[in-house]
């Protein structure tokens, strides 16, 4: 059994980020660590919800990560926290609710590419589903871990930039308020 400190996720669970862990333990993939919950960033009340995301054993960061934040100003934030937990061979799938309907941006800060994309009132779970195409009836019988790892066996090979707007973080901002 991994523990936590052992994992890119050490250093926000030190900081007591990690928030209502539905899973927080390896999942059924040999030397993957999954967590799925909530994570506070930049202060207590400033959370990415419904967090799906996995490390591999031997790799320092996050190599899958997909939740929903309330506002694109906080995504540096989030980066900033996250710190060395992301890095540029990982998958990051932020949903956000206030940029304009439909759209879906890819930006990058340093070497961490952000799928940034709009969320509505469906779930980070569901969107994953439809951005994937990942069968919802067989994930229905599945345990937490192995819906994370089926998931994340799709997120980390995901590469369809073709659907994505690449823009800096400033074009996102001024796209944002122009709506």
């Amino acid at each position: 059994m991994t523990a936590t400190a052992d994992t890119p996720f050490a250093k926000l669970d030190a900081e007591g980020r990690l928030l209502k862990p539905i899973l927080n333990a390896d999942t059924h993939v040999a030397g993957r660590f999954g967590y799925r919950g909530d994570i506070s960033y930049d202060d207590p009340e400033t959370v990415i919800k419904e967090v799906f995301s996995v490390s591999e054993s031997g790799k320092p960061g996050i190599g899958f990560l997909a939740g929903s934040i309330k506002t694109y100003e906080s995504l540096p934030k989030l980066i900033e926290t996250f710190g060395a937990a992301f890095n540029g061979d990982g998958k990051y799938f932020i949903y956000i609710a206030d940029l304009p309907r439909g759209n879906r941006f890819f930006i990058r800060f340093g070497d961490v590419k952000i799928f940034a994309i709009f969320i509505d009132e469906t779930t980070v779970y569901n969107e994953l589903i439809d951005t994937f195409y990942v069968d919802k009836t067989k994930l229905k019988k599945f345990d937490t871990p192995a819906k994370l790892d089926a998931l994340a066996d799709v997120g980390l090979k995901y590469s369809t930039l073709s659907d994505y707007t690449e823009i800096s973080y400033e074009e996102g901002l001024k796209l944002k308020n122009a709506a």
